[in-house]
């Protein structure tokens, strides 16, 4: 959030732009690694953009990453047979995964024949307390 705000305040429309006037800043200032560095200014570019111009306040930011950070498995657990893997700063974090019928379905028949699902970028959300991830399927 805060690195999101550091790149808001710059106001600019333009990731490389950007990514030249405060990415090493960003990077120093906040300690992120580089995937959530490039995530905070893409999402602040995003925010600059859709506010067009008019002065806003950011209180609630999503965290978007990309298949090189994430990858969502199937393996027979007695917790949840689905484990979302993410790898955002040093060492990567296994989290258990619940989904309704629907999504279920969907990554039922999205799943590979090795129990990985493959999407190029997934977006996670945290509201009421719960973190939710968002993703579209990608076929190879």
């Amino acid at each position: 959030m805060k690195a999101v705000k550091f790149f808001v305040s710059f106001k600019i429309r333009d990731k490389e732009l950007l990514q030249q006037k405060a990415y090493k800043e960003a990077r120093r200032r906040f300690g992120l690694s580089s995937t959530l560095t490039q995530t905070a200014r893409d999402k602040a570019v995003e925010l600059v953009k859709l506010n067009d111009g008019r002065e806003f306040h950011v209180h609630q930011v999503s965290i978007r990453v990309n298949y090189r950070a994430f990858k969502l498995v199937k393996r027979d657990t007695k917790l949840t047979p689905y484990w979302l893997y993410l790898q955002l700063d040093g060492d990567g974090v296994w989290y258990p995964v619940q989904f309704g019928e629907k999504q279920k379905e969907t990554i039922e028949n999205a799943i590979s024949e090795d129990g990985e699902w493959s999407t190029q970028q997934v977006e996670l959300v945290k509201g009421d307390g719960e973190w939710y991830a968002y993703s579209r399927k990608t076929v190879r």
